[in-house]
């Protein structure tokens, strides 16, 4: 039996990539930590819904990550970990994995939690009715194959998962934030199972949702922490604040000046336009902290393989002929997101030893490859959205870069959520998009690959693909996995199901008395571990 603690065997070879970039301007030494008070975070537009791992966005994630909790969760190393689990074993075959819970642990309605609500919360996901976001990723229904059979309580505080095969990554897909598998109460739903609000067991509680507006949340009195050192989502958390409240600011520039005028505490994922502003001012007014950060976000150009233009792999190349990934960072990112066209993140050793495999910018090229494809000037289409701002750059970069190469490219803008409805059926010829960091390269791939038939968010409908994915599940981390994700990447190269572009760089903004906030590569902010300084606690 091999036995995950406090840190798990998983990964041990990404260890040294976790945070190869964070730096805060204007540092201070950090004072005692404080209780009390509120924090004041801006958030671009209002959650999806309260429903963890179901109804989803970023910002909902970002929310609802704070309430509830799941067995595992991220480290900093961006490693599955223990979180209401206190050990997890792996059976020598790959097959079980045994979870011992926490005692002690309590729901915010304040029952204990046991084996009994791990069995309900987990039935709850793998429900079709539900809608759980990752329910291919354990139902078999994915390309990888990976289904649950069943799980077994084997007491109070002690439960078994047993899977169709072995899976090196089951647990990076149960550590998901994208798709929470939380641990709730049943009392979340009403007696007809439908959702009423998170009864979960994270250091604050969902106090008050005004739509539109504000989300607020609660500091829960009994909250059971880890006693492990803080580390990513997992490990001790402590919450110094009363109360979190995401003010919703639609544009992040506006949110800056909020942060200036003391009317918001932190904004997130400032426009990198503001970068040398907000560096200034840390400098030289110090009444603001800035924080940097490469992340594992991945920005890139989709591209429906289905339409009938581009079902022909030399329009595709000929796209990625015409697109210079160097020129398009420069100009979007100002030079702070690394280029890059795999889906395995540039903060991922592996991709230092991969090949730079991908069609080289050659408008020429690319010209010369749409004509052979039988390109006549027709219209290509680029969904895009102001709300993220560097998705509506991007558009306008490519469309330059493509009008540039011969190809008569317009832009259409909707909202976001209309975009991100268009995404999940399939529906455009190319979409300005970006994917939400993933901890590991084959989850990336493990996203982007898939029958469009079953999933039509799938970029990338190929059997070989498929073939690779599987043997993703059950590669080594090492020379194994690293020969499989090459291999992924240069069939992709050839394929160009989609357009690699960078991965995100992020700069947060918080007022200067905003002590203990650390960034990280997974570029959302995590509010337990941080409190307001005593003179600004004064001031407020």
């Amino acid at each position: 039996m091999r036995c995950l603690k406090t840190q798990t065997r998983l990964l041990r070879f990404l260890t040294v990539s976790a945070v190869l970039l964070s730096v805060t301007c204007n540092p201070s030494h950090a004072s005692d930590p404080v209780y009390g008070g509120d924090i004041k975070v801006a958030i671009n537009s209002d959650i999806r819904s309260t429903n963890p791992g179901v109804k989803r966005d970023g910002n909902t994630d970002t929310v609802l990550y704070h309430v509830a909790e799941g067995l595992v969760a991220f480290n900093e190393s961006l490693q599955p970990a223990p979180m209401l689990a206190e050990t997890v074993t792996e059976s020598e075959d790959g097959k079980r994995y045994d979870f011992t819970l926490r005692k002690g642990v309590k729901f915010h309605n304040g029952s204990e939690m046991t084996s009994a609500d791990v069995l309900w919360s987990w039935e709850r996901l793998l429900a079709p009715e539900t809608g759980f976001r990752c329910l291919s990723d354990f139902n078999g229904n994915a390309p990888n194959g990976l289904k649950i059979e069943k799980i077994v309580a084997n007491g109070p505080y002690s439960v078994s998962f047993y899977l169709n095969k072995a899976s090196s990554l089951f647990l990076n897909r149960m550590s998901s934030f994208q798709c929470l598998a939380a641990i709730l109460h049943p009392d979340s739903v009403d007696e007809n199972g439908a959702w009423v609000a998170p009864i979960g067991t994270g250091p604050y509680t969902l106090e008050k949702w005004v739509r539109g507006q504000y989300v607020s949340l609660s500091r829960f009195s009994d909250y059971s922490s880890r006693t492990d050192p803080e580390s990513g989502l997992t490990g001790e958390k402590k919450s110094y604040f009363d109360r979190i409240i995401f003010q919703i600011v639609p544009d992040r520039i506006a949110g800056k000046s909020s942060v200036y005028a003391g009317n918001i505490d932190l904004v997130y994922a400032l426009p990198l336009s503001a970068a040398k502003e907000v560096e200034r001012r840390a400098e030289h007014q110090k009444d603001v902290k800035v924080y940097h950060q490469n992340t594992f976000d991945w920005t890139n150009l989709l591209i429906q393989t289905q339409d009938p233009l581009l079902s022909d792999v030399r329009m595709r190349r000929a796209l990625a002929h015409a697109i210079s990934q160097d020129m398009l960072s420069t100009f979007t990112s100002f030079g702070y997101a690394p280029p890059n066209s795999s889906a395995v993140q540039s903060l991922s050793p592996y991709r230092a030893l991969m090949p730079d495999v991908w069609p080289e910018y050659n408008p020429e090229k690319a010209r010369a490859l749409a004509a052979e494809a039988g390109y006549k000037g027709e219209v290509l289409t680029i969904q895009a959205n102001r709300k993220y701002s560097y998705m509506f750059d991007n558009a306008v970069a490519i469309q330059a870069m493509l009008n540039a190469a011969g190809f008569n490219v317009k832009i259409d803008v909707f909202d976001w959520a209309t975009q991100l409805t268009n995404f999940f059926k399939g529906d455009f010829q190319l979409s300005s998009f970006g994917y939400s960091a993933r901890s590991h390269p084959a989850l990336v791939y493990d996203n982007i690959i898939g029958h469009k038939d079953q999933r039509p968010s799938a970029q990338w409908d190929n059997p070989e693909a498929f073939t690779l994915l599987e043997k993703l599940e059950s590669a080594k981390e090492g020379p194994e996995m690293l020969d499989v994700l090459t291999r992924l990447h240069v069939l992709m190269a050839e394929q160009v199901p989609v357009i690699g572009l960078y991965n995100d760089h992020v700069v947060d903004l918080s007022a200067a008395d905003i002590e203990g906030y650390k960034p990280w590569p997974f570029g959302r902010p995590r509010l337990w571990g941080v409190w307001r300084s005593k003179e600004g606690e004064a001031q407020k």
